[in-house]
């Protein structure tokens, strides 16, 4: 909240300018509406590049199409969920919270189609029905490795910026960490050095 606040000042929202307007969006839809009418488009965490490339990417496409517009006056950030550490005892704390936060969104419907693309059609209603009875910890043991490596950029720390850049640099513009919580701060400096572009 304070970096919203601090990022719209009044002036800005008062400026006859227009302020480039960024979705987000997850569904084809909602995707489709974003390439034709905002300036760019917040992934969603609960992303993998084949969605992104399978589902997004075409949405988008057509929603240019719509407005007359192409991609190069448009940006798209992703927040990726990063799994690194520089012991085992830290890879495994990271492997633990980004587990639970993809047990937590997978539970939800509306990214089904997200699992669904990948085969994992039962994987959906197993975690919404363990979230009902608020069963967290088995919701958790089930996303297996091939989920985690799936929707995560797994590496060391001196290679996330390289892997996570040949996973997406030819899609999005502009790569943040999803939740640094369970990453020590000098891990996050030395990644975020290493994504920034000269």
């Amino acid at each position: 909240m304070n970096v919203l606040t601090e990022a719209i000042t009044y002036a800005q929202l008062s400026s006859k300018e227009k302020s480039p307007m960024p979705w987000a969006a997850v569904g084809e839809l909602m995707t489709e509406v974003a390439g034709e009418v905002a300036d760019g488009l917040f992934i969603h965490p609960f992303m993998t590049e084949r969605y992104l490339r399978e589902v997004t990417l075409p949405a988008l496409e057509r929603g240019f199409a719509k407005s007359g517009r192409d991609r190069s006056t448009f940006q798209i950030s992703y927040s990726g969920m990063v799994v690194t550490g520089d012991s085992d005892q830290a890879r495994r704390a990271a492997s633990t919270a980004i587990r639970k936060q993809l047990a937590f969104y997978g539970s939800t419907p509306a990214y089904k189609g997200v699992l669904e693309l990948h085969g994992w059609h039962d994987l959906q209603p197993q975690l919404n029905e363990l979230s009902r009875s608020s069963e967290w910890d088995a919701m958790t043991d089930l996303i297996s490795d091939d989920v985690l490596d799936t929707f995560s950029v797994v590496a060391p720390v001196g290679e996330v910026a390289r892997r996570g850049a040949d996973r997406f640099g030819d899609i999005i513009d502009r790569f943040s960490i999803y939740s640094t919580e369970h990453i020590e701060r000098a891990d996050v400096r030395t990644i975020v050095d290493a994504l920034r572009v000269p």
